[in-house]
């Protein structure tokens, strides 16, 4: 693993910053664009991103496998 951390990690880090700022940009931005790009890729996004970030996690553990085998 980098000192980044693992991609896992980076992943649901991304998905966090992009939740603040789009946020933070609901303060400027209230009309029907908004809402529609929303339901049309945020959340669209979100679950994409968990599953990905989830699986990661799993072929990180797998590495790690093997890895610690071929040692």
């Amino acid at each position: 693993m980098s000192d980044k951390g693992s991609n896992s990690d980076i992943m649901t880090k991304a998905l966090k910053d992009l939740l603040v700022h789009w946020e933070r940009a609901g303060g400027a931005w209230r009309d029907k664009a908004r809402v529609e790009f929303d339901k049309d890729y945020l959340q669209e996004l979100l679950p994409s991103v968990r599953a990905a970030s989830n699986a990661a996690k799993q072929i990180e553990v797998l590495l790690d496998r093997v890895r610690s085998e071929v040692t």
